[in-house]
């Protein structure tokens, strides 16, 4: 069970931030300390989908050397703890993405850390994708998307182990790929495929996680049961009891 897994996509646009913040959050909700690294250090989004865009110290300061890791890591409401990147865009002056390996390596006393990476092939993509034991592929069941993440597949292997495949905003129309082709191009197993589902949009615009916005919503179903894969653990049954006495 790998404790630090970087999320990686070949475009951007395929929901990556939206899969990071909510297998974070539904980690965190089988009761695993969970911490969310928002590695896209240009377009940073991790702090907005989660309704906290400012914040006094982030990543950069980090990795600017200008303040130390434990004063940019703050408890979101949700149990999450996250460290956010600075949306200003002046902040990429001085900063060493090399060093985001050594900040996941710093939090490793947390049973989960989570990054999110940039997207595409550039230096700071490949920093988030290689700072992590494992890497999880995010992309679509578009032909674009698809092709985008075999280059991304086939630049970081031989450097980081791949987790596997995340197939996110399915939508079963006639022109997207089916999951067989999608596993048989990247030649690494789907672990989850995520419906489109409004859902996810309107938890957006609230700023929070779909699994607490619409937790029965079939795209808050799909990120629970990842997140149940990729952790071994199974939320527990609530009995007679608790539903009796509305118990969690």
């Amino acid at each position: 069970m790998p404790k630090s897994i970087s999320l990686i996509s070949g475009k951007g646009g395929v929901g990556k931030t939206t899969v990071a913040a909510n297998l974070g959050a539904a980690l965190s909700l089988l009761g695993k300390e969970t911490v969310i690294i928002d590695g896209n250090l240009t377009t940073p989004n991790l702090s907005i989908h989660l309704g906290i865009p400012l914040y006094p110290v982030t990543l950069h300061d980090v990795l600017r050397g200008s303040a130390p890791l434990e004063s940019a890591v703050y408890r979101h409401h949700t149990g999450l703890k996250v460290v956010p990147a600075s949306i200003s865009a002046n902040s990429l002056r001085g900063i060493k993405p090399e060093r985001l390996r050594e900040v996941v390596s710093s939090l490793l006393d947390a049973e989960f850390v989570i990054v999110d990476g940039a997207a595409g092939l550039g230096k700071e993509a490949l920093a988030a994708a290689t700072s992590s034991e494992k890497a999880l592929i995010v992309t679509n069941p578009e032909v674009t998307a698809v092709t985008d993440a075999l280059k991304t597949v086939r630049t970081i292997e031989g450097t980081t182990d791949i987790l596997g495949v995340v197939v996110n905003r399915v939508g079963k129309k006639s022109h997207e790929m089916k999951l067989e082709e999608i596993e048989s191009i990247l030649d690494y197993p789907v672990l989850a495929t995520v419906p489109e589902d409004e859902n996810v949009q309107k938890a957006i615009s609230m700023k929070v996680p779909v699994i607490h916005y619409a937790p029965k919503s079939a795209a808050a179903k799909k990120f629970k049961k990842l997140a149940e894969k990729i952790s071994g653990v199974k939320p527990r049954k609530r009995s007679f009891l608790d539903i009796l006495f509305r118990r969690k």
